[in-house]
């Protein structure tokens, strides 16, 4: 929605692959949760490489200290285009009733406008053209609970493209994004001493087998990191499908995968979400390997 601001239209399905969030996985030993995205590639992050890799250059902004939100400076570029805001405590959108239940967990929406004391934004989780007290919104955008924010406040806006890849291009570009992704998370990956990869599914598999799983960590697989991976792997499969049926097919698996331990998750079935970490853990570990050789 921020590129149709200037009368482009691109799907969204198309630029989240772009973005490399979603390709990967990491664990955290201490909170026992996996999330299915590359070490090394934040979301926010994502959505600079992505703009840039389909030609855009871009305002982005983001303050060290938390301190006041910068309103005056947010209305101002408002005047000029859309912002997209993120990251966001999803705890702290309120006009989501499921927000109770998201503290913690990170988000980004589309402002369009400031008028009085609220801020008007469409959110991607199904919200157009909702409304919150900018008191309300400075809880959430100050991402105190985000474990990758870099500062606070960070929002992207008045989009322009400075030049016109061709799809050969944008994907070339993207692959070789994806391969860096993967050569940089490992690195962090033998620094931090974290699991990722094919190792990082395996300790969620081993962890949900011997138990117990507490309701944060099922609510956590439930409420986001399976139902989105599914979507996410859909998404990279429509990306690779015309150059690299094969990254495409294994990405389809994976989306199929993510499917069944979202369902075993809901019912609490843990040794049959084991058995499937396992094979998700093989396809990963493929999907990797094949990617290399693209």
């Amino acid at each position: 929605m921020l590129i149709s601001s200037l009368g482009e239209e691109i799907s969204p399905s198309t630029i989240e692959p772009l973005t490399g969030v979603g390709l990967g996985a990491f664990w955290l030993p201490h909170e026992k949760l996996l999330f299915f995205s590359n070490i090394s590639n934040a979301p926010d992050q994502g959505i600079s490489t992505a703009l840039r890799i389909l030609g855009f250059d871009f305002d982005e902004s983001s303050q060290k200290k938390p301190g006041k939100p910068p309103y005056d400076e947010l209305q101002r570029a408002l005047a000029m285009s859309p912002a997209v805001l993120g990251p966001l405590d999803m705890g702290y959108l309120t006009h989501n009733s499921n927000h109770k239940h998201q503290k913690g967990a990170d988000h980004f929406v589309l402002a369009h406008k400031i008028e009085k004391d609220e801020i008007y934004f469409h959110d991607p989780e199904g919200f157009p053209n909702v409304q919150l007290p900018l008191k309300q919104m400075e809880l959430a955008w100050r991402a105190e609970k985000i474990p990758y924010r870099r500062g606070h406040y960070r929002y992207w806006a008045n989009p322009r493209r400075v030049n016109s890849p061709d799809n050969n291009s944008i994907y070339r570009k993207g692959v070789e994004s994806f391969k860096q992704g993967y050569l940089e998370s490992s690195r962090i990956s033998d620094e931090s001493k974290l699991p990722i990869g094919k190792t990082a599914i395996l300790a969620l598999a081993q962890h949900v087998h011997e138990g117990p799983v507490t309701a944060s960590q099922r609510t956590f697989m439930v409420q986001f990191s399976f139902r989105l991976g599914a979507r996410r792997a859909l998404d990279f499969a429509s990306f690779f499908e015309k150059q690299e049926p094969g990254l495409a097919a294994l990405k389809r698996a994976q989306a199929e995968s993510f499917g069944r331990c979202h369902t075993f998750s809901a019912y609490a079935e843990w040794p049959s979400l084991s058995r499937e970490l396992h094979g998700l853990a093989d396809v990963e570990d493929k999907f990797h390997e094949s990617l290399n050789d693209a």
